[in-house]
């Protein structure tokens, strides 16, 4: 089997493709999972208040509004969890899809440079 230049230098542009795939798969699940923290302890908080207590709402910028009924808030912050978690799932297991994919190619183009050298000694 002969390795061409070209086929190396193809390879090295797949695995930083892939490379740069798999950092943004991490990064986002990072994001991710910070988000779905905070949402978890949103919701610990709420359930740790009285319920007379006000529980005010950030819309984004400097705008609050007053949550007027509390079991509404959590639910939609259970869901929002829940869709969280989803996500961080799918991601993790794109990840590990990307590293293993990774993986092979690194050793594939590991062992055509082994070949190259072979051939030029």
């Amino acid at each position: 089997m002969s390795v061409s230049q070209e086929d190396i230098q193809n390879e090295i542009a797949k695995a930083q493709q892939l490379q740069q795939q798999l950092q943004r798969a991490v990064s986002q699940k990072q994001q991710l999972e910070m988000k779905s923290g905070d949402v978890d302890r949103a919701l610990e908080e709420l359930k740790k208040l009285d319920d007379d207590t006000p529980i005010f709402r950030n819309l984004g910028g400097d705008l609050m509004v007053k949550v007027k009924d509390r079991k509404e808030l959590v639910e939609e912050l259970e869901d929002e969890l829940e869709t969280l978690n989803i996500r961080v799932k799918s991601l993790s297991r794109q990840e590990e899809k990307l590293r293993k994919n990774f993986q092979e190619l690194q050793e594939e183009l590991s062992s055509k440079l082994s070949g190259l050298q072979g051939n030029m000694g």
